[in-house]
């Protein structure tokens, strides 16, 4: 089971140094992965719509001070790293997805914590700031243990043909990642009841 160790570890062990057992050790390796790894996971979490990052909710209504441009005022989750859609109702499936019809009839505009809209109820579908590791597929923790050991790589080795090396292994496996769990969506696809479909 994947933990913060764990992840730090696999990157270390990438980069040819030696593993920690603690961000909070008087080492250069705990130092470096202290500092860079929850900026990595939450880079990483934000770049694709993961299944296991997304989260619903239903958004809790805030003083409209843009009467005039927008009908309604949100206050926008504190764990949202990305807006996936907004919508009047709620979807019963992570993989309904929206479709550019359904973005261009239900526009938004965020600024600074307050999401922006014309919908009233509104559920906002979004990737969360998910810090458990133990949530992360295998696939996500292999590409997160490559793109830390890529932002590891100059402050640890000062070679940059290494943190080139790990640049592409980071590459390669969030695309093996992106890849499955797209994969995911579409096996789970096949299996979706006409209750399901009708929802989306």
């Amino acid at each position: 089971m994947a933990s913060i160790i764990s992840i730090c570890n696999l990157a270390l062990t990438n980069l040819g140094k030696d593993n920690i057992n603690a961000l909070s050790e008087p080492t250069a390796e705990a130092r470096a992965c202290n500092q860079y790894y929850e900026h990595t996971r939450d880079v990483l979490l934000q770049g694709y719509p993961w299944r296991f990052a997304g989260k619903t909710a239903s958004l809790a209504e805030l003083t409209n001070d843009k009467l005039g441009t927008w009908r309604y005022a949100y206050k926008r989750p504190i764990d949202c790293l990305k807006v996936r859609w907004i919508r009047r109702e709620y979807s019963v499936t992570d993989h309904c997805r929206q479709t550019l019809e359904e973005e261009l009839s239900n526009p938004y505009e965020i600024e600074g914590e307050t999401l922006y809209c014309n919908l009233s109820p509104a559920f906002l579908r979004y990737t969360w700031r998910l810090v458990d590791p133990t949530k992360f597929s295998p696939l996500f923790v292999e590409a997160l243990s490559w793109h830390l050991a890529v932002k590891l790589a100059m402050p640890l080795t000062r070679d940059p043909k290494v943190r080139a090396d790990a640049f592409q292994l980071a590459t390669r496996t969030q695309g093996a990642a992106e890849m499955a769990d797209a994969n995911e969506v579409r096996e789970n696809s096949d299996h979706e009841s006409e209750f399901v479909r009708g929802r989306c």
